[in-house]
């Protein structure tokens, strides 16, 4: 609990060390008490990853021209500055600053009505969509020949991939499909995980492969999540162990310093979306968070830490150093209101959305003007004393020019509000606030908006403040 008693009846608080993310019960009570100094109980767009309070990321779009909700984005460049990306009908050739216009790009895939992923092996490009009531593969050998007829007989479904060496493995609904590329040997079906059964996603780690799957029957009912292991040769038709998230869904898989996490969702649970990791047999919970399961193509690398799309948003998993806990956080926003692709093929996170007339792809660039962040709720009675707010006083990093922010007290379960007082000066450093307007109150949290300057950010290094009790 962030704040201290002293002796003379005064109390004292401090909130720092900000790369604790969010409280572990935000997920559930925006007004939890339960963290350190540094926890939140509610935040948008907060870069929080080097213990500082900082606004997140902004978002730019690349140039060129997107007529469409791009829905997979290739994780890893096929070349100096080129991956490619999938829409509903069409596959992209993207840079890092642009998307392509140049003859034949982007190409119109035949008969596609929603383009589901791209993989790259050994020279080639494999794109994977569905049809009206099939799915297919489609091929691009990087110059001009595409075949979008490589096979039409998929089942309609998502279609994760993954590959390795000479090796490709895909999802094809209840089925893994493999394709080994001596050869060109193709079996869509593979793997059969039975009636009622999706592959959610595919990854390969340690010499195998790691195929999540969910069961149950599709719409609002609840699934079972299941993770599998496949020998890395893909030449067995059995599989070697596997390990189960129970009654809940998988949404990606995840390899980070040789540690798979995944990302899954307990429908019994308002807000039950969870990143945990794989621990033997077992799935060992790590945090919370809301908004909405991410799928396949929705996660990341960004300094260090998973980045992930949770609704409308991008939120960060991890902590950028080893000596640092794990957090997690909303970091950036994701666009328009649907958003689809997450990638960082060239170091910088970049991000699909659409509002269902409007498309965009953009990049993180410059800083967010509407961040916030809101520390736990404090409790600051005593018997029949009441706490009163004397003095805060904000210390921040040198701010440059039209670097800004406000902080504001949200008393008595956040009903009653302070005035709001300025973060603001060139060349400033240290602020001290008093007059703010409140009586006596039950308990408090410090809330910070960072909504100044898009290049020159405010970054705040602690909070902290000093009050009394007054009978009431």
């Amino acid at each position: 609990m962030p704040i201290k008693t002293q002796k003379d009846n005064t109390f004292i608080f401090e909130l720092k060390n900000f790369e604790a993310g969010f409280s572990p019960l935000a997920h559930l009570d925006s007004l939890t008490e339960r963290g350190v100094e540094g926890s939140a109980s509610a935040m948008t767009n907060a870069d929080i990853l080097d213990g500082l309070l900082t606004q997140g990321p902004a978002l730019t779009n690349l140039t060129g021209t997107v007529s469409e909700l791009i829905n997979f984005i290739l994780d890893t460049p096929t070349a100096n500055n080129v991956t490619y990306g999938i829409g509903a009908t069409k596959l992209f050739k993207i840079s890092a600053t642009a998307v392509s216009g140049d003859s034949p790009f982007p190409h119109t895939i035949t008969n596609c009505t929603d383009g589901e992923s791209v993989a790259y092996l050994k020279g080639v490009i494999y794109y994977f969509y569905n049809l009206a009531a099939s799915g297919g593969i489609g091929t691009y050998d990087g110059d001009t020949t595409f075949t979008d007829d490589y096979n039409v007989t998929l089942q309609k479904a998502p279609h994760p991939v993954a590959t390795k060496e000479d090796l490709m493995l895909f999802g094809n609904g209840r089925y893994v499909g493999t394709f080994i590329d001596t050869g060109a040997v193709l079996d869509v079906d593979k793997l059969d995980f039975g009636t009622n059964y999706e592959v959610a996603d595919i990854i390969f780690h340690g010499n195998y492969w790691y195929i999540a799957v969910n069961g149950g029957i599709s719409g609002t009912n609840r699934s079972t999540g299941q993770i599998y292991l496949y020998d890395g040769g893909a030449t067995e038709s059995i599989l070697a162990d596997e390990t189960g998230v129970g009654i809940q869904k998988i949404g990606f898989l995840y390899v980070l310093d040789g540690i798979i996490f995944v990302a899954y969702q307990d429908l019994s649970s308002t807000g039950g979306y969870n990143i945990g990791y794989i621990l033997g047999r077992q799935i060992k919970k790590l945090a919370s968070f809301t908004g909405g399961l991410p799928n396949f193509a929705q996660k990341t690398l960004y300094k260090h830490t998973i980045l992930f799309v949770a609704g409308g948003s991008l939120w960060s998993f991890g902590a950028v150093s080893p000596d640092l806990p794990a957090q997690i956080s909303q970091i950036a926003d994701g666009g328009y209101t649907t958003v689809g692709a997450l990638a960082s093929p060239f170091g910088t996170p970049m991000v699909a959305s659409t509002d269902g007339e409007n498309y965009r792809l953009a990049y993180f660039k410059n800083y967010d003007t509407t961040t916030t962040w809101k520390s736990v709720v404090m409790p600051c009675t005593f018997g029949r004393m009441k706490g009163y707010i004397d003095e805060i006083s904000v210390l921040t990093r040198v701010l440059g020019a039209n670097a800004a922010g406000t902080l504001t007290i949200e008393a008595n379960q956040t009903v009653t509000t302070s005035t709001s007082k300025t973060i603001s000066g060139t060349g400033g450093r240290r602020f001290v606030f008093t007059g703010f307007g409140l009586g006596g109150i039950e308990d408090f949290r410090i809330a910070i908006a960072l909504n100044g300057n898009a290049t020159n950010p405010c970054k705040i290094r602690k909070i902290s403040g000093k009050g009394h009790w007054v009978e009431g």
